[in-house]
């Protein structure tokens, strides 16, 4: 990961690289933004969020923002694209998918090249995402059709995965070396598919069969984070996803997302963001 990269990323939304990924070496690192790593040559051993990878020539691995990464190991040959994406085009570009299936592709492995045709494909995407690059940095009066560029880019490849992975009835094939790492994974799948019926630590604690005192120990852990924070953040993340991407009113979401009322929608919203439902959908305001 380079200066320019880094620059690039905050100020024009996205912003792609080559890199060998030395910095991950052994010393752990939070990605501040969503990213999505595509496999160049050699191999590489990692860990994100506590489970255990092997990445390969053509694999892809979509890492969300705050991921913890540590590179482990890797082969001299090897490299990696990188493309970088800040929250606005991230939720823009994952908008039309469900939780459920961003749970399938998010910190998972995913073949992107067992053919020509395939690899080509992938590619293209990052081809596409470069020229957008360049035509950019000549001339940024073009910022948002270049923005709204990549989004439609980075939902094909999404859509693609999500093909592929049906296709070949995927099955995820993690390596969790330690019983707190599994647990972790365990309450994420969970909570996708809970997050609206229930977002109270003791019932994922229960169902767990484990104290809140002891998930709380495994969230910090793997994820920094206590388990109402990451409960909270990941309903708030799906909330902005419907304020700014879908047209439903706040009444259909007090009832998509199990909420007493309107009124306790809005003040736990607010709480979360510093804007009202209103002010969130008005302004477009994305807050990390």
């Amino acid at each position: 990961m380079n200066n320019i990269y880094l620059k690039k990323l905050p100020h024009q939304g996205f912003a792609t690289t080559q890199s060998s990924l030395q910095q991950f070496m052994q010393h752990a690192y939070q990605l501040q933004h969503t990213t999505i790593f595509y496999g160049i040559s050699g191999e590489a051993l990692f860990t994100i969020d506590g489970q255990k990878y092997r990445f390969t020539p053509g694999q892809i691995i979509i890492c969300p923002a705050n991921s913890n990464i540590l590179l482990l190991d890797i082969t001299s040959d090897f490299s990696a694209r990188l493309l970088g994406l800040i929250k606005h085009i991230w939720l823009a570009a994952r908008s039309s998918m469900s939780p459920e299936s961003m749970q399938i592709i998010e910190r998972r492995i995913h073949q992107g090249g067992n053919n020509e045709l395939e690899k080509e494909y992938i590619d293209n995407i990052f081809r596409q995402i470069d020229i957008l690059d360049a035509e950019l940095a000549g001339n940024e009066t073009c910022m948002e059709y270049c923005r709204q560029n990549v989004i439609l880019a980075v939902n094909s490849m999404l859509l693609y995965i999500q093909h592929i992975n049906k296709e070949t009835n995927f099955t995820a094939k993690e390596h969790i070396p330690e019983s707190k790492d599994k647990m972790f994974y365990e309450f994420r799948v969970l909570l996708t598919k809970k997050f609206r019926e229930n977002r109270s630590v003791q019932f994922y604690a229960d169902s767990l069969k484990i104290s809140t005192r002891q998930l709380n120990s495994i969230c910090q852990r793997a994820g920094g984070q206590n388990a109402k924070e990451i409960i909270d953040h990941y309903t708030i993340i799906e909330l902005q996803v419907a304020l700014m991407y879908t047209h439903k009113s706040f009444q259909e979401l007090v009832s998509d997302f199990n909420f007493p009322d309107q009124s306790y929608l809005n003040r736990y919203f607010k709480r979360h963001t510093g804007f009202s439902l209103s002010e969130f959908r008005t302004n477009g305001v994305m807050v990390d």
